[in-house]
């Protein structure tokens, strides 16, 4: 039997009644009230305490879904930020990191090369170590390249995005169909190059609309070849 069954008979012997009066009297078989003494049969909240009504069972409420009283749940506490733990270095031990630095790219000094990023205006911003292949940096003179870092979006249809760096080799002329670094009107920016007739060049752009400036070679100044697309994530 179960608690709620229990209750049940109980109270129904005490009454007089039979499981067929009881049932009659709450709007149920006497089947159900066997089976509900027997805790064969699960009834819900509101049958039972109709049945305990019934029966005169002071504070009628189904001892099946009474809850225990439960201690109140601690919420674990919100979890912090982890950060990574610096060290703290004082001057010498710095300067000995520098030395140590320096040390190490003379040693790799035809494996690398801490190669200038670039920003439009012509100042250098960062370096990055680029790899020497056969003494040249994707042909080009390891002292001659850069990188460009590019201001904006003008070249996203070309799938380059502002903040990425372009590794750029020396060049002097122009090549059609290809990202080159150029000077006009004082201003440094790569644009996709297009020979025309009559020695005119067209600089392309593609932000959200294609777009195109026409300038000469006499006004238009190839400085370099965009040869790699570097992204960060």
């Amino acid at each position: 039997m179960s608690r709620l069954g229990d209750t049940i008979r109980a109270a129904r012997v005490k009454a007089r009644l039979t499981e067929k009066a009881l049932g009659k009297k709450c709007g149920l078989a006497e089947s159900n009230i066997k089976d509900i003494e027997s805790g064969k049969k699960i009834v819900s909240d509101e049958q039972a305490q109709r049945i305990l009504k019934v029966l005169g069972v002071d504070n009628p409420i189904s001892t099946e879904l009474e809850v225990a009283a439960e201690p109140p749940v601690k919420l674990r506490p919100k979890p912090r930020a982890y950060i990574l733990p610096v060290e703290e270095q004082n001057a010498p031990d710095a300067a000995a990191q520098a030395e140590s630095n320096d040390a190490w790219l003379d040693a790799l000094g035809g494996v690398v090369k801490r190669v200038p990023v670039m920003s439009p205006d012509g100042v250098v911003i960062d370096h990055m170590l680029t790899p020497i292949v056969s003494g040249k940096i994707e042909g080009g003179a390891p002292d001659k390249v850069l990188y460009y870092r590019c201001p904006d979006d003008m070249l996203r249809g070309f799938r380059v995005y502002a903040g990425d760096l372009l590794l750029v080799v020396p060049a002097s002329r122009a090549e059609d169909d290809r990202l080159m670094l150029v000077e006009y009107q004082g201003e440094r920016l790569v644009r996709k190059l297009l020979k025309l007739d009559g020695g005119r060049i067209q600089m392309q752009a593609f932000d959200h609309e294609f777009s195109a400036v026409v300038g000469t070679i006499q006004t238009v100044k190839v400085l370099g070849r965009c040869v790699r697309l570097v992204r960060s994530l």
